[in-house]
């Protein structure tokens, strides 16, 4: 696909979203931010305009927002993270909404309209142009938006040169595992979906660092993207019924396009075997929020929620998971960075899954083979595998050292040597 037809397809596609009657009020648009990480309470303060069903992860939950802060979204669309951004920043902070299509910003200025938004402004520029001087901005945010971008390098380059010196990045995007089916590269629903423009997770995570950014982190959040698919197969309201009128239903259904056409391209595929919802966080150089400086600023609170196991770390008895010893070291790593980490096992705090509602509405509609989960400052940030220390380093602004750290030995573990408890 040539490049300029690329630009004008994707503008074209979005401008008819922004058109449509997808709003936050949908069922079944809001289930898709949800399986994407938003919670009910961040979803509940958005105008309907700001939800259309675009996200593919939340980058606020890495983004260690401040008082005070300026904040650049790019490919804003209604103003979603735009919106909940500004409550963050404050009233002598700044949100930048970037996006290139003339309807999405009309969306996002009516949203900011009815919340009556002071510190909050939007720009029509593509994301690999903004209208912003340099070293101006301590976090850029994107949700979605850079795979549908030809150049990416030129972005990365982009942002590179609108942070201060230690700004920082956090990304949601879709990477790739491997490469795509041959017709699903040249399928134009899968790019206008945010399929087939992504990269490799690896090549992701080099052209941050091409551009000049250090401590990147790319991460696979496990979320799955048939959310796509399902919320398009439940109709304007999901599974649960409807109150909207027939004629209302049927609008809705019609604007739906971009995620019937992604829908249909993921049918003759297997998405999640090929592509991730991803996490990105990247750093700028300079004195200001050095990995270390970051890291002291924005202490995080750590939940990981963990399958049934026979003790509170699962590292006893005579057949251990060998990845348990390493993340307990892990655990601890975070501790020793000054982070509140809180661990619960399904077998023996199943209150603690019933009374967090993030967690209970997951496990609700995936069962718990979602497990374990790992929440940062209240929200999700993977399910269903343990992650690294290096992406613990991400989500949390640190530096993830790994020489000279104890493991965690099975060698009878929490319960002795007489193995499990």
């Amino acid at each position: 696909m040539k490049e300029r037809m690329i630009i004008d397809d994707v503008r074209d596609q979005y401008a008819g979203v922004a058109r449509g009657e997808l709003t936050n009020e949908s069922t079944a648009i809001r289930s898709i931010a949800s399986a994407f990480g938003y919670s009910e309470d961040e979803l509940n303060q958005l105008p309907a305009e700001a939800n259309m069903g675009l996200s593919c992860g939340n980058p606020l939950a890495l983004a260690g927002i401040r008082e005070g802060e300026v904040v650049v979204d790019l490919g804003c669309g209604g103003g979603m993270d735009v919106f909940l951004a500004a409550g963050k920043v404050g009233a002598e902070g700044r949100v930048i909404g970037i996006d290139m299509t003339t309807e999405m910003l009309e969306r996002a200025r009516a949203g900011q309209q009815k919340l009556g938004l002071t510190n909050v402004e939007f720009h029509q520029a593509t994301i690999d142009q903004l209208p912003l001087p340099d070293n101006s901005v301590d976090c850029v945010i994107s949700n979605c938006v850079i795979n549908l971008v030809p150049d990416k390098s030129a972005v990365f380059e982009e942002i590179l040169r609108v942070l201060k010196p230690g700004g920082r990045v956090a990304i949601s995007d879709i990477a790739l595992k491997q490469e795509l089916p041959a017709d699903i590269k040249e399928s134009v629903e899968a790019y206008v979906g945010c399929i087939s423009g992504a990269i490799l997770i690896d090549e992701y995570r080099r052209s941050l660092e091409q551009a000049g950014f250090t401590s990147v982190v790319v991460t696979d959040t496990g979320a799955d993207l048939n959310a796509y698919a399902m919320a398009s197969d439940s109709g304007c309201c999901g599974g649960g019924g409807c109150d909207a009128d027939a004629d209302q239903a049927a609008a809705e259904a019609k604007e739906k396009s971009l995620h019937d056409g992604l829908a249909s391209a993921m049918q003759s595929f297997d998405a999640n075997a090929y592509a991730a919802s991803v996490r990105v966080h990247a750093l700028k150089d300079g004195p200001t929020n050095s990995a270390s400086n970051f890291q002291e600023k924005t202490m995080k609170t750590v939940q990981v929620f963990d399958k049934p196991m026979c003790c509170s770390t699962g590292v006893c008895g005579p057949d251990v998971d060998p990845v348990l010893p390493k993340f307990a070291a892990d655990l601890d790593w975070l501790k020793g960075q000054g982070h509140q980490v809180e661990r619960y096992n399904l077998a023996q705090q199943p209150q603690a899954f019933i009374e967090n509602k993030a967690i209970h509405q997951l496990i609700s509609t995936a069962g718990t083979d979602c497990l374990p989960v790992v929440m940062v400052d209240g929200q999700i940030v993977s399910q269903a595998a343990y992650p690294s220390r290096e992406d613990f380093a991400g989500w949390v602004g640190a530096a993830a050292a790994s020489q000279g750290l104890p493991v965690a030995k099975p060698d009878g573990g929490c319960c002795g040597s007489s193995g499990c408890c």
